[in-house]
C-alpha cells in the first residue's frame, strides 16, 4: 500500500517536468547524458511518465547545474516516501524508484548509489572539458582583443601622424583671429594649440583603448570577473547617468534654443532699426534722436538679453539647488560692493548719451584737457589732445565738471576765437581795429563772414586792451589758427607802425630806439633826448 503512493505521489511530481517531452518507452531505455557523456540508462518510467520523459528532464537539469558553475557542488541522495532523490548541492536531479531498481536488478539504495557516482563522475569530467574549451576561447578571445587594441592604437598613431602634417601643410593658410583690430592668435600659436589638442585626444583615445581592451581581457576569469565589472560599472554608470541626464533635459534644451533663437532675432531688428536711423534712413524722432541711436541700441539689447536670461536662467542645470543660489547671492553682493565707481560711471554715461554734449570728433574741453574726442562709452570718454596724447576721462567725473564743445555751433554759425592786444593811448583806436582785422582777414580758416569785430575791453592806466574776434568753422585746428593769427597781427602792426607794448616800457628803455624791426622801417629816424642845460632835465 504504501509503495502504490509513493508511486502515486511520484507520477504527480513529473507532472510538472517541461511539455513537449512524451515519448515511447522502450526495452532498452534512455539515456541520461550531459554534454555526450552517458551516465546511466533510465528503463522503466513512472505514473504517465515515460522513459525518455524522464531521462530528458534530468539531462536538461544536470545541463543546466553545470551551467551554473555549480558541479563542485557534493552529490547526494535523499531518501523520500517515492524513493531515492539524487541532488547535486540542493538541485534536485532525478528519484531512483522501486520500478527501477527492479528493471536494473538492484535493490534502490545500490541503484541510487550508482546513479549518484555516475553523476558525480559525469559532472567532474564534463566540467573538466568545459573548463579546457573555455579557457581555449578565453585565449582566442584575449588574443583578438590585444589584436584589436594593438590596431585601434595604430589607427589612432596614423591618425595623429595624418593631422599634424596636414596642419603643417595648412599653417600658411590659417588666418589670423581679429576682432576690431585686436588679434587673438596668430596662425603659429593656433597650430601650437591645435597639435596640443591633437595630443590630448590622442592620449585619451590610447587610454581608453587600453582601458577597454583590459576590462574584456580580465573580464573572462571568474577569479578577476568581478573587479573588472565594478570597474565598468564605476565608469559606465556615469556615463549612464549623463546620458539619462541629457535625455531628460532635451525638452527644457528645445525651450532654451526657441528663446535663443528669438531673441537673436529680435536683436538682428533691433540693429537693423537703429543703424537706419543712424545713417538718416529712417526717423525715430522725437523718441530717440539719430545722435543717440546706436547707444539706444545697445541698452535696448541689454534689457532683452536680460530678459532672455530671465527665462533661461531657471532651466540652467543646478540653477534650482540652494547652492547654485547661495552662489548666486555672493557673486551679487561682490558686484555691489566691488564696482560702484563703474555703476556710477555707467549711469553718468547714460544720461551723458541722451544729454548729447557731444559728438565723435568734437573739439572740447573738459576740465584742463582741450582736445577731440576720438571714443565715447557709457564708462568713459577719450580724448585725444593737440599734443597728440590720449586722455581717458570717466563718465561720472566728466558729468561732474563743466564741459565746453567748441564744435558745436561751428557747423553751422561758426566757432569765435578771440585775442587781446594791449596798446598805448598815444595809438589812434580806429587804425588799431583796422590793423587786427586785417590780421584776420589774412589768416587761414577764418570766415569772411560773419565780419570780424574788435572789442575795447579795458581802459588801463597805461594802455588799452583790445580784443579782436573772429569766426571760423574749423574748430578742430585752433591751435593752428591762433598760432597764425598771432603772426599776422605782429606783420599788421609792424606794417602800421604801432608798437605791441604796453606803456610801462618806456620807463626802462632808452627812448631813441624802437622795437619794430629793420624790415619795415624805411627813412626812419631815432628820436634824441631833450635836455634843458640849465636844469639838465629831460
Amino acid at each position: 500500500m504504501r509503495r502504490r503512493v509513493g508511486s502515486a505521489v511520484l507520477a504527480l511530481l513529473f507532472l510538472f517536468l517541461p511539455a513537449g517531452l512524451q515519448g515511447q518507452e522502450s526495452s532498452s531505455g534512455t539515456r541520461v547524458d550531459v554534454d555526450g557523456q552517458v551516465l546511466f540508462v533510465v528503463r522503466v518510467g513512472v505514473g504517465s511518465f515515460m522513459p525518455a520523459e524522464r531521462a530528458r528532464a534530468a539531462s536538461e537539469r544536470l545541463t543546466n547545474i553545470l551551467k551554473s558553475s555549480t558541479p563542485h557542488l557534493e552529490t547526494t541522495t535523499k531518501e523520500t516516501d517515492l524513493g531515492w532523490l539524487i541532488m547535486v548541492g540542493n538541485q534536485p536531479v532525478i528519484s531512483v524508484t522501486d520500478r527501477d531498481a527492479q528493471a536494473e536488478g538492484l535493490s534502490m539504495k545500490a541503484l541510487a548509489d550508482r546513479w549518484t557516482a555516475a553523476v558525480q563522475e559525469g559532472l567532474l569530467s564534463a566540467s573538466r572539458e568545459r573548463a579546457r574549451q573555455t579557457l581555449s576561447r578565453r585565449i582566442l578571445l584575449t588574443a583578438t582583443i590585444v589584436l584589436g587594441a594593438l590596431l585601434v592604437a595604430l589607427m589612432l598613431r596614423r591618425g595623429r601622424s595624418w593631422s599634424l602634417l596636414r596642419l603643417e601643410a595648412r599653417q600658411r593658410r590659417i588666418p589670423r583671429l581679429r576682432f576690431r583690430g585686436l588679434e587673438f592668435a596668430s596662425p603659429e600659436a593656433i597650430l601650437r594649440e591645435s597639435k596640443r589638442v591633437l595630443a590630448i585626444i590622442y592620449a585619451a583615445g590610447l587610454l581608453m583603448d587600453v582601458g577597454t581592451a583590459l576590462l574584456l581581457v580580465f573580464g573572462q576569469f571568474p577569479v578577476t570577473r568581478r573587479y573588472a565589472g565594478q570597474v565598468w560599472l564605476w565608469i559606465w554608470s556615469p556615463l549612464v547617468m549623463i546620458g539619462h541626464g541629457i535625455l531628460g533635459y532635451l525638452p527644457k534644451l528645445f525651450y532654451i534654443l526657441v528663446v535663443v533663437v528669438v531673441t537673436r532675432l529680435v536683436l538682428h531688428g533691433l540693429r537693423l532699426v537703429f543703424e537706419q536711423a543712424h545713417q538718416g534712413a529712417i526717423s525715430l524722432e522725437p523718441w530717440v534722436h539719430r545722435d543717440v541711436a546706436r547707444p539706444t541700441s545697445q541698452i535696448i539689447k541689454g534689457a532683452v538679453i536680460v530678459l532672455a536670461l530671465f527665462f533661461i536662467a531657471p532651466l540652467l542645470p543646478g540653477t534650482g539647488s540652494t547652492a547654485a543660489e547661495g552662489i548666486s547671492v555672493m557673486i551679487g553682493l561682490m558686484v555691489s560692493f566691488g564696482s560702484t565707481s563703474t555703476v556710477g560711471n555707467a549711469v553718468a554715461g547714460v544720461v551723458l548719451t541722451y544729454m548729447r554734449p557731444f559728438q565723435l570728433g568734437d573739439r572740447i574741453k573738459l576740465g584742463d584737457i582741450v582736445g577731440d574726442v576720438v571714443e565715447r562709452t557709457f564708462l568713459y570718454t577719450k580724448i585725444l589732445t593737440i599734443k597728440n596724447e590720449e586722455v581717458i576721462m570717466p563718465s561720472l567725473q566728466a558729468l561732474s565738471g563743466a564741459l565746453v564743445n567748441y564744435s558745436a555751433r561751428a557747423r553751422k554759425e561758426g566757432l569765435i576765437l578771440h585775442t587781446t592786444v594791449t596798446i598805448g593811448y598815444d595809438a589812434p583806436w580806429r587804425k588799431v581795429h583796422e590793423l587786427l582785422i586785417r590780421a584776420a582777414d589774412r589768416t587761414t580758416h577764418m570766415l569772411k563772414e560773419p565780419r570780424p569785430y574788435v572789442l575795447q575791453t579795458s581802459l588801463d592806466d597805461w594802455y588799452v586792451s583790445y580784443q579782436l574776434n573772429a569766426y571760423t568753422d574749423q574748430p578742430n585746428k585752433m591751435a593752428e589758427i591762433y598760432a597764425e593769427l598771432h603772426q599776422n597781427i605782429q606783420d599788421s602792426f609792424n606794417e602800421g607802425g604801432i608798437e605791441i607794448m604796453s606803456a610801462h616800457f618806456y620807463q626802462l628803455r632808452d627812448g631813441n630806439a624802437t622795437t619794430i624791426p629793420a624790415d619795415y622801417l624805411r627813412n626812419h629816424e631815432p628820436a634824441r633826448f631833450l635836455v634843458d642845460a640849465r636844469t639838465r632835465e629831460v
